[in-house]
């Protein structure tokens, strides 16, 4: 669910205790009252040069803020937030609005990059860029901030999301197990608390500490889950919230496998049909369809190669499985119209290659942090019950392989519900519907054929937050703002005066 330019546009154990649960998530609706509590944190943020390894202009700033690892003991032990600062650039006509935070998903996606790349051009905005301090927190474990780390040995070791017997069952659960206790001996206590809600909790103290003015915020793709439930909390100091690729958190399991399997498997279609056809597609003339049923075929009875990696940065073959994951990301950028140099491109030449004997584009990466990250937060985040039992596994398997054929339910939300199986740590995040109240107007945008965060969660959400408005993008790919279209100039506006666009509105770019 997640945003290089790619990053910019790219971008789920067991019931804790009923104490637990209290603390970690207040009355829904309510604003925490005296947070951040008094000297917890800093009252100020000091910016400075960024590291060289980020890579940014050097009008780039960033800085350092320190905050519990447990929100619940405000004065216990401390770390560090890393986040980055875009400043505005006023003109003549421009004056400076205020901060807006953006998050480009994940989760484990790393605010600080796309922050980057927005100070690298990539996205052409001079008046939205002019109005507004560009703010990037990373979040727990990800980035700038104190990372998550764990034996990545443990994380290589090709064990199947779906287990057809009980010894494969029993293979899951124990790397599952032996990969999070790596991290929690690896990462500290702040494996413990990477969850959602306590990274909303930390915008807030940071938002406080910039000058305590109304937030504005943009959340794309798991972003809209860190939005909403930051809106859930602290429904008074928002000035803008833009929900971009909506994440619905509440949902059974079953449902949430079904919403974005299913559209990662009409994505597909639609991809099949364009990259048969399309001049700028490496199988124009081809039926893809048939094409990828077949590699599919063939990948799981021998994985086909893939020269380019090597067994520390990615795996040296690729099964069917690994292909029906892996593929899910290219999807995210659609080759009509968007004039953006298109992922469905670099998929159709990574399915022809693999054809050829060479699947490296498709292989699993071993070197990406973020592949961890999103394990740290998800499994803090999202429960796995229907897979706690092989047959329970198996039922959900057969309705997903019913549902999405091309697919089989591969999925983020698939592999945090079985990627989770075994996982040291209780859920601190527990799946339940929000009551947003919030006195601004809340903008949702959504795309019709997303392939990651289906409709089906948008229109979820219209039931959790009271006010809000829906923009809908006519098209495929994942998310909208970053695309330069008419949907971007409606967000852009909304940001700039404060006023939502009219409810229902539907464009086509």
């Amino acid at each position: 669910m997640a945003p290089t330019h790619s990053l910019l546009l790219s971008s789920l154990v067991t019931i804790p205790s009923l104490v637990a649960l209290i603390s970690a998530y207040p009355t829904k609706g309510h604003e925490l009252d005296g947070f951040p509590p008094e000297n917890s944190v800093a009252s100020s943020i000091s910016w400075s040069d960024c590291p060289p390894e980020l890579g940014a202009p050097k009008a780039l700033q960033c800085a350092t803020f320190s905050v519990p690892i447990d929100w619940d003991k405000p004065y216990g032990e401390h770390f560090d937030l890393g986040l980055v600062k875009l400043p505005a650039a006023p003109s003549n006509n421009t004056s400076k609005i205020g901060s807006l935070f953006i998050n480009p998903g994940g989760p484990g996606g790393r605010a600080s990059e796309l922050v980057a790349q927005v100070a690298m051009g990539a996205l052409q905005a001079e008046e939205f860029l002019a109005s507004f301090d560009i703010i990037g927190l990373d979040p727990r474990g990800v980035g700038l901030s104190k990372q998550m780390e764990c034996d990545m040995s443990i994380y290589a070791e090709r064990v199947s999301l779906y287990p057809q017997n009980e010894e494969e069952f029993e293979q899951l659960v124990s790397k599952n197990k032996r990969l999070g206790e790596s991290c929690r001996e690896k990462t500290g206590p702040l494996l413990e608390h990477m969850d959602t809600i306590s990274a909303a909790k930390d915008h807030e103290a940071v938002r406080v500490a910039l000058g305590n003015e109304p937030i504005n915020f943009l959340g794309i793709s798991y972003g809209t889950q860190l939005g909403a439930q930051y809106a859930d909390l602290f429904p008074n100091n928002i000035r803008t919230l833009v929900l971009d690729g909506v994440v619905q958190h509440s949902d059974s399991e079953a449902a949430n496998v079904l919403t974005e399997a299913y559209s990662y498997n009409l994505g597909l279609t639609h991809f099949f049909e364009w990259a048969g056809k399309n001049e700028s597609s490496a199988l124009k003339g081809q039926d893809v369809e048939a094409l990828w049923t077949s590699l599919l075929t063939n990948a799981s009875k021998t994985p086909i190669p893939a020269p380019s990696c090597n067994v520390t940065e990615c795996r040296a073959d690729v099964n069917a499985e690994e292909i029906r994951f892996n593929a899910q990301h290219f999807l995210a950028f659609a080759g009509r119209d968007t004039g953006l140099g298109s992922s469905w491109e670099l998929l159709s030449s990574a399915l022809y290659n693999a054809t050829k004997g060479d699947a490296s584009a498709l292989s699993t990466s071993f070197s990406d942090p973020t592949a961890i990250s999103f394990l740290g937060i998800g499994c803090l985040d999202w429960t796995h019950f229907t897979s706690l039992t092989l047959p329970s596994l198996l039922a959900k398997e057969a309705m997903a392989t019913g549902y999405t054929p091309f697919t089989r339910g591969a999925s983020q939300t698939w592999s945090l519900q079985n990627a989770c199986l075994g996982w040291p740590i209780e859920v601190k995040n527990v799946p339940k519907k929000l009551n947003i109240k919030t006195k601004t107007t809340v903008l949702m945008v959504q795309s019709t054929f997303d392939p990651e965060t289906g409709l089906p969660w948008a229109l979820g959400m219209l039931e959790e937050i009271d006010n809000k408005v829906l923009l809908l993008r006519e098209g495929d790919g994942h998310a909208s703002f970053a695309l330069g279209g008419e949907a971007t100039k409606v967000v852009i506006e909304y940001f700039i005066t404060g006023k939502a666009p009219k409810d229902g509105l539907v464009v086509s770019s």
